[in-house]
């Protein structure tokens, strides 16, 4: 390894401004074979670092940062650290509902797999999706599943009346897939909510009686997901433990 290569080890491990004898510190310190002197190193770095910023400017990869009066500090270097852009990732495919639909359906199915549930899909669709087994118990789950809208950050569902009072027991469970860009990859996130909890939204008027009920989920600046606008849901994020 070059000695530069040495000098920008150290000062990146630091993340701060660095003297001279300081990064001749820290590269004795960390390459322990290196046999000059302290003193005879911080000047063989110093004019390395200085020569670097003479020949570079300001594509050098060092800076010397300045005074209060704008003069540059005596022997203290500072290394660029460079920002990670994070590869954009392609807006998806505007695609069939029905594709987004069962795409949430067999996330679930994993998710439910990796928290020890045996999970089967139901051949005829009567308005249960997944039947999910442990510990020689049976649950009924619906899946609901909404791409982000980029507009206003919501996720937006809705439940027929008639087919939510068919399946009005303690065994069945909503799961509402959120799925969203995060940085360089797209993620899911589930709200999971038991029948008892829906009936409970019902009645307090948060989810309106109709005959298909409107649930929208988003995001506030604080990190909490709100069921139309109400109602504080961070208790059932991706809590899968809560099927029991």
């Amino acid at each position: 390894m070059e000695f530069i290569e040495q000098i920008k080890e150290v000062m990146k491990e630091s993340r701060k401004e660095m003297h001279v004898d300081q990064i001749a510190e820290a590269i004795v310190a960390k390459y322990p074979h290196t046999q000059q002197h302290l003193d005879v190193l911080s000047k063989k770095i110093s004019s390395i670092l200085s020569k670097d910023i003479d020949k570079y400017k300001t594509k050098s990869e060092f800076t010397k940062p300045k005074n209060s009066k704008g003069a540059p500090r005596r022997g203290i270097y500072r290394l660029k650290i460079k920002k990670v852009v994070p590869d954009i990732v392609p807006p998806p495919p505007t695609v069939n509902a029905l594709y987004t639909g069962k795409a949430g359906e067999f996330a679930v199915m994993a998710e439910l797999l990796f928290f020890g549930f045996n999970t089967s899909y139901m051949a005829v669709d009567d308005g249960i999706d997944l039947v999910a087994a442990k510990d020689n118990k049976y649950f009924h789950i619906r899946v609901k599943t909404a791409n982000i809208s980029e507009s206003n950050n919501q996720y937006r569902f809705t439940i027929n009346q008639r087919s939510y009072d068919s399946k009005d027991a303690s065994s069945t469970f909503y799961i509402f897939v959120l799925r969203s860009c995060n940085g360089p990859s797209y993620v899911n996130n589930y709200i999971i909510l038991p029948n008892s909890d829906i009936s409970r939204l019902l009645e307090s008027g948060t989810i309106t009686q109709a005959a298909k009920l409107s649930i929208c989920i988003e995001r506030d600046k604080n990190g909490k997901y709100l069921l139309n606008s109400k109602k504080t849901v961070n208790y059932a994020l991706n809590r899968f433990d809560k099927i029991r």
